[in-house]
């Protein structure tokens, strides 16, 4: 017998050329790319926050300059009135006052003379009027009256005839609580009914 070599060479084969191909790894896992939809939202909000917080500046620029012009406004009529109440009060002092009166024909009253409604008589004693009103004499002239032309005495026509008499006053008392009978008595001063 013969003996059998443990290893038996094997007829080799030729061997081929070995590809290279390999099965296709697994693909990774594909990350979740946000939707469009949600970019477009979120782009459009901050596109209206921008828009707005604009108008918002442009309202408040332009409300200023209102203010700032109403302002300015104020401040001018506030000198307007100022320069108004100085020119009233130089047309309403005394001299000023003083010197129309006489330029229209008044005459002061030498002693004056006062109704007492309660009794309906005179206090006083009446004198004719007459000379010239109180202080016209000034000794130091108004400046600021230079320019102020004083008011000029109105043409009256002549006085036609009256056709109903004129009855003077008498100097009976008022009747107290008022005239009866709706209408006041001759000779007496109407007035209302008081308590």
């Amino acid at each position: 017998m013969s003996a059998l070599p443990l290893h038996s060479p094997r007829p080799r084969r030729e061997e081929s050329p070995r590809r290279h191909l390999a099965p296709a790894p697994a693909p990774a896992p594909r990350r979740a790319r946000p939707r469009l939809l949600h970019a477009v939202v979120t782009i459009g909000g901050i596109g209206v926050i921008l828009l707005a917080q604009l108008l918002l500046s442009i309202a408040l620029a332009d409300g200023a300059y209102t203010i700032a012009g109403l302002q300015g406004e104020a401040r001018d009529l506030a000198r307007q009135e100022q320069a108004l109440t100085e020119q009233l009060e130089v047309l309403s002092s005394t001299q000023n006052l003083t010197a129309n009166a006489e330029n229209l024909g008044m005459v002061a009253s030498g002693n004056p003379v006062f109704l007492d409604l309660s009794t309906g008589k005179i206090r006083g004693k009446p004198t004719p009027a007459g000379g010239r009103l109180t202080g016209s004499g000034n000794q130091v002239s108004n400046v600021l009256l230079g320019d102020t032309p004083l008011v000029e005495r109105p043409a009256v026509e002549e006085p036609a005839t009256p056709t109903t008499p004129v009855t003077p006053v008498t100097g009976s008392p008022a009747t107290p609580g008022g005239a009866s009978g709706g209408g006041s008595a001759p000779g007496t001063i109407p007035s209302p009914t008081t308590r």
